[in-house]
């Protein structure tokens, strides 16, 4: 008989995940290592490398923003079509061609680490032809070294798919950005399935149905058998913007995702694990599967028969926190009062399973507040 334990706990509102020491590595077999959640923003532009920011982007004020949003890292992901081209004879660097470094040095704090967004387009005049962007964050080390510049134009030449072959073959995690959005010209075209993630929360405009659509095509592959890690993004181009932001202009960390990092490795590792849950600031979820022998994180496994445990916090109303099922069905479910943390626990004997803060209305709608989510974790009856 399946037992479903719902509560509400005592009023309290985290700034963090509870940070916890699992007693399993990525492979469900039991580990000494130590782990710690670390708050980062893995969509981020600057004004050394994005010709969009108006200038508010700079090395000098980015230390300060960090520290104001609570970020530990975040991800400089500068389009790849203005990388080394600001100086564009035409004006209009759309039209330049690539011309590279792709990841200008500069005098950055320390957990800003340098990656892209591979930027092709179908065409410079109107289009809502979808091309797709990849977040290509370098697996091994702070940046990219041996890159010159990634090839992005000229336009209508390049896929979405393409661009995902390039980061990997540039040692990259591949990470489709915005997959689904109401600029249809940004949004994937579906030419490859060879990616690492998805950015199921784009900050910009919040969380919003094309979000939506996000989560349900990450569910999709999760069900399939697919590992494709869920990650958010804030997609911030000014570093100044004060939170919660406006519409298409979101601030630093709007949403952040926590990654829990072994002390033996590095954030982008971390993140290639899936360890990863995404959340707005003012909204805080912890989600773990216990058994006789260990206790794991989000993307982690282990074996069954296990509980799961999620406990949320939020500051919004008309929220609820569920534990759903990556082939889509909603497992459990307790209702969320503003500031009053709300528990689930379930046993499960065998299944991918994550948590969620969710909406209560049929479909999310622009600037949608208090959305968080997980990576599953699998708990495997063998």
């Amino acid at each position: 008989m399946l037992t479903i334990l719902l509560a509400c706990t005592g009023s309290t509102t985290p700034t963090e995940p509870p940070v916890t020491t699992p007693t399993t590595g990525d492979s469900g077999s039991p580990t000494d290592r130590v782990g710690r959640w670390l708050a980062g923003d893995l969509h981020v532009h600057s004004s050394v490398g994005s010709n969009d920011t108006d200038g508010l982007g700079t090395p000098d004020v980015l230390g300060a923003a960090m520290d104001k949003a609570g970020l530990s890292f975040l991800f400089l992901t500068d389009h790849s079509n203005s990388m080394g081209s600001m100086d564009c004879p035409t004006g209009d660097v759309e039209d330049c061609p690539n011309q590279g470094p792709e990841l200008p040095a500069a005098d950055w704090p320390e957990g800003v680490f340098l990656a892209s967004e591979i930027s092709p387009v179908h065409s410079l005049d109107f289009t809502q032809e979808p091309t797709g962007h990849t977040l290509c964050l370098p697996l091994n080390s702070t940046s990219f070294p041996k890159l010159d510049h990634f090839e992005d134009r000229p336009p209508g030449k390049v896929t979405g798919g393409q661009g995902v072959a390039q980061c990997k073959d540039a040692g990259g995690l591949a990470i489709v950005a915005h997959p689904f959005a109401i600029a249809q010209w940004i949004q994937y075209d579906w030419t490859s399935e060879d990616f690492d993630g998805m950015e199921v929360y784009n900050g910009t405009v919040r969380f919003d149905a094309w979000d939506e659509r996000g989560v349900a095509a990450w569910e999709e592959r999760v069900a399939e058998g697919r590992r494709v890690v869920p990650v958010g993004g804030s997609d911030c181009h000014r570093w100044g913007t004060e939170a919660p932001g406006t519409v298409t202009d979101p601030p630093l960390g709007w949403p952040t995702t926590w990654v829990y990092v072994f002390e033996d490795e590095t954030v982008v590792q971390a993140i290639a694990a899936g360890r990863v849950t995404i959340a707005e600031p003012g909204t805080t979820l912890a989600f773990t599967a216990s058994s006789e022998a260990r206790t794991v994180q989000a993307g982690q496994q282990l074996r069954g028969p296990a509980t799961v445990t999620a406990r949320a916090t939020t500051a919004e109303r008309d929220r609820v926190l569920q534990l759903k099922q990556a082939n889509g069905a909603v497992l459990a479910e307790v209702a969320l009062e503003p500031g009053v943390q709300g528990e689930l626990e379930l046993p499960v004997d065998d299944g991918l399973v994550y948590a969620r803060v969710w909406h209560t209305t049929e479909s999310a709608g622009p600037m949608t507040a208090g959305i968080a989510l997980t990576n599953v974790i699998a708990v495997n009856a063998f």
